[in-house]
């Protein structure tokens, strides 16, 4: 498991937009995204894809872990 920080998601929009994105990179893919905290937790996707699909979507996300 791959997790982000996206520290300028900020709403239920944000939520959605970043889910369907990173889930229509591959049917495996699973996320998990907690607004408390700002973070995306991604399975099954290289982290290199995670993060230019956040960067596509607007969003600034840093590795976690």
């Amino acid at each position: 498991m791959s997790q982000f920080k996206v520290p300028d998601m900020s709403c239920g929009h944000c939520e959605k937009a970043i889910t369907g994105a990173l889930k229509k990179a591959g049917a495996d893919v699973q996320v998990k995204v907690d607004l408390g905290t700002k973070t995306v937790d991604v399975q099954n996707l290289p982290d290199e894809t995670v993060a230019g699909l956040l960067k596509d979507l607007g969003y600034t996300p840093e590795k976690v872990k």
